[in-house]
């Protein structure tokens, strides 16, 4: 990796992205917790800038370029733009940055940055909320009698049981061979929290089918063959789950007894993809989506007087297709595939094993792209330690 020295101060391209990311990372946690009530609305927003301008400083500045590179990265970062503008949102266009600029990056360094700095805030923000610095959101599933939910300080419940998820997927990356039975306990008593708390069944219901997951993808791993004959195929779960989502949503019509069971276990989800399909269809570049959530002080105003109002697309796959277009959607698509294969044809299975589980959260939740939540995209251009280095960095954290 290229450095840059000013006045004999050595500038390498992996501390500027850990730099960006951190920043980054921290910046976007936070612009989805109660502290913004205290600050305007574009503050941190603002802020976020600077995390990507540096990751495209080492973009261009000190990766090694090629001219096919060089042009390769130029169209890249013109479709991205072309995304952002289209849809009037940023989430692809910060991922896809990061995505870019992960090439000679160690990836586990940003998953370790990811895991600590992401329990730090998160717990930061959780005392916070139970001290009455900042709200703690509190919503009922029905006004009166419905289950409570709390948020912690984040702008939702199920948002909150999402950081928890992503957190403990980190924590499968960084230690997955030394994932035991204590392990497994503690990531259902974590389940047994958020449903009682949060009342966050699909998180929860994620950390449960976790386990085993987790157990076939380290017997694949220690090679045990038949293990291995289900984990090899692992890499096909991306696209199973946006093809079952994606159909389900199309033909969803609240007539039919068996959708509509579904669409009532999945909270509705199927009628409003449904809803977004109708109203603004499929295109190439993506649009922008006028949406009406119940996060954060604003949204819990509305959730209290005006809930009809109420319309988000929450699936990812879905909603990647609808807001960032037909492109987007198949090379998002084709990156988790690719990332997943590339596991298991290195015999590690590690990233396939927690793509499994965020497809299954990409179902119903619009977290994919988010870096707040998922670093896991950026997988894709950076360097993946060999199960033997891995091995060496896990003794080293």
């Amino acid at each position: 990796m290229s450095n840059l020295e000013i006045n004999k101060l050595s500038i390498n391209g992996q501390s500027i992205y850990e730099a960006a990311f951190v920043f980054y990372f921290t910046d976007f946690f936070l612009q989805f917790t109660t502290f913004m009530n205290f600050f305007e609305k574009n503050t941190f927003h603002m802020f976020s800038y600077l995390g990507l301008g540096l990751v495209i400083f080492k973009l261009f500045f000190l990766d090694h370029q090629t001219t096919k590179r060089f042009i390769v990265n130029l169209l890249a970062l013109g479709f991205l733009v072309l995304t952002w503008r289209t849809s009037s949102d940023f989430m692809l266009f910060s991922m896809g940055i990061f995505i870019l600029g992960a090439r000679e990056i160690e990836f586990n360094r940003i998953v370790y940055l990811y895991f600590y700095i992401g329990i730090i805030i998160l717990t930061f923000v959780m005392i916070s909320a139970l001290s009455g610095i900042i709200p703690n959101l509190i919503y009922r599933r029905e006004q009166v009698t419905g289950t409570i939910r709390q948020s912690f300080g984040i702008v939702y419940p199920t948002d909150f049981a999402a950081h928890v998820l992503y957190l403990v997927l980190a924590y499968c990356y960084l230690f997955f061979k030394r994932i035991t039975i204590k392990s497994y306990l503690f990531f259902c008593l974590l389940a047994y929290l958020l449903i009682y708390f949060c009342d966050a069944r699909l998180s929860a219901l994620s950390l449960v089918i976790l386990i085993p997951i987790i157990i076939i993808g380290k017997a694949a791993q220690n090679e045990n063959k038949i293990a291995k004959k289900v984990a090899n195929y692992y890499w096909c779960i991306p696209v199973l789950a946006a093809y079952t989502i994606l159909l389900l949503t199309y033909f969803y019509n609240p007539s039919n007894y068996v959708l509509q069971k579904i669409n009532n276990l999945l909270s509705g989800r199927l009628a409003l993809g449904e809803k977004g399909i109708s109203q603004y269809g499929f295109s190439l570049f993506g649009q922008h989506i006028d949406e009406y959530s119940w996060g954060g002080t604003t949204g819990m105003k509305m959730f209290m007087t005006n809930q009809s109002k109420y319309f988000f697309i929450d699936s990812s796959f879905i909603r990647i297709l609808i807001m960032y277009g037909i492109i987007a959607f198949f090379i998002i698509l084709g990156i988790m595939t690719v990332i997943s294969f590339r596991s298991i044809r290195q015999g590690t299975y590690v990233l396939a094993t927690i793509f499994v589980i965020i497809s299954i959260s990409a179902i119903v939740e619009q977290r994919l792209l988010d870096i707040s939540y998922d670093p896991f995209l950026i997988a894709l251009y950076a360097n993946i330690y060999s199960q033997k280095n891995k091995k060496s960095q896990e003794e080293k954290l």
